[in-house]
């Protein structure tokens, strides 16, 4: 299965590089960053080594059960964590900025996976953007307590 906690500390990086230099580009890898924290976090949570195994998690709702790749579904991936889940719709904020990774430029039509095709001079990244960031990242470090 792919290291995605060491994708998550690599996007990490290139994220906060681009956007010292206000590229664009940096909600896709900011993006993916989310993403891959939160598999991380999903196959520790299930402890499972591939996807398609059964959650050998004891009392969680899913045990038992395939837990699949989530692919871009960040809110699939964290709804497939139960108590993360519970603990992110008691934080209305998290969910917000959640929200403002999800869609960087605040159109639902345009995700943190299709903004690779924005042109730069086309559209601003959210200044708030950042602020969403490192509130997520921040978010998932100090609630990575459920996992274990």
């Amino acid at each position: 299965m792919e290291d995605f906690a060491g994708v998550y500390i690599d996007r990490k990086k290139d994220t906060e590089i681009l956007l010292e230099h206000q590229r664009m580009i940096a909600a896709h890898l900011g993006g993916i960053a989310v993403e891959s924290r939160l598999k991380s976090l999903l196959i520790q949570y299930h402890k499972i080594n591939e996807w398609e195994e059964k959650s050998s998690r004891k009392k969680c709702s899913l045990f038992n059960q395939k837990i699949k790749n989530p692919g871009h579904g960040v809110m699939t991936a964290i709804r497939q964590i139960p108590d993360l889940w519970h603990r992110a719709k008691l934080d209305k904020l998290f969910l917000e900025h959640l929200a403002n990774i999800i869609n960087p430029l605040g159109a639902t039509s345009v995700d943190y996976i299709n903004v690779r095709y924005i042109p730069q001079s086309s559209a601003d990244l959210n200044n708030e953007w950042k602020k969403s960031f490192d509130y997520v990242c921040g978010w998932l470090k100090q609630n990575e307590d459920v996992i274990s």
